[in-house]
């Protein structure tokens, strides 16, 4: 465990430690990694037969353990901030280019010849605003779930997410000629499976003024996105939910395994 100067992730209180197992940062009360919903608790559990559990220095940004097996090698930890650049690039050829949007957006009726567009949407925006909104809500909640669970599951769950999303929009669309674009279901799957691997994270939402647990948040979202589908409004409902279950999915699976 490393020292540090943020808030615990269960709790909220200041903290000190960051768990070598997930990169959780965490005070010394949720420090032990099963008390805080740790993925490498099967881990732990093992070295705790064979040793005595110590405290170790580590560095920050590899929560303990420097993995030099890992395929993305360098980007290790860092592939959020990575996609974060790679979709705002994008944003600014959408004003740059003429056609680049329409290249690359999906339109259910042309899906078959054009398949590369499930997971390209998901680097286009229909506005600043769409674009603003979603890079936000990307900024707090992507490194923390790469944190958690390592840069290669969260990439998976980053663009099968997406994918799930345009899938789902496509099957459920009534106009199958309406086109998507946005990261908005990436994003919901990200916070889905926070919800799960993390539920007691604290998560403020405008204009409420007391934190609420990130599972609270994920189901609101979720009705509201229900009870929207068919609104006739210019909003993926079906999107958002499709990357949403597929998000609650890859949480379960991973808190199991």
């Amino acid at each position: 465990m490393i020292r540090t100067k943020h808030r615990c992730t269960v709790c909220g209180k200041p903290a000190s430690y960051r768990c070598k197992y997930c990169g959780d940062t965490l005070c010394k009360d949720h420090l032990s990694p099963d008390t805080h919903w740790c993925v490498g608790l099967d881990d732990y559990k093992r070295e705790e037969k064979l040793t005595p559990a110590i405290e170790v220095e580590a560095d920050h940004r590899s929560g303990g353990k420097k993995d030099v097996t890992n395929p993305i090698g360098i980007l290790s930890g860092n592939c959020s901030y990575l996609l974060l650049v790679l979709i705002s690039v994008s944003y600014v050829l959408q004003l740059l280019i003429p056609g680049y949007t329409e290249h690359l957006m999906l339109v259910p009726a042309f899906l078959r010849e054009r398949p590369w567009t499930l997971v390209t949407h998901i680097f286009l925006h229909g506005s600043l605003m769409h674009f603003l909104i979603n890079m936000l809500v990307f900024f707090f909640f992507a490194p923390t779930l790469e944190r958690k669970i390592g840069s290669v599951k969260f990439l998976l769950i980053f663009f099968l997410s997406g994918i799930f999303a345009g899938i789902g929009w496509s099957l459920t669309t009534a106009n199958p000629l309406i086109p998507v674009v946005g990261a908005s279901g990436a994003i919901c799957g990200i916070m889905a499976t926070l919800a799960v691997l993390m539920p007691k994270m604290k998560v403020y939402i405008f204009p409420i003024p007391i934190p609420l647990d990130i599972w609270i948040v994920v189901i609101f979202f979720a009705v509201y996105d229900f009870l929207m589908v068919g609104s006739g409004d210019a909003v993926a409902h079906t999107a958002h939910l499709s990357g949403l279950f597929f998000g609650l999915f890859a949480g379960m699976y991973l808190k199991r395994s």
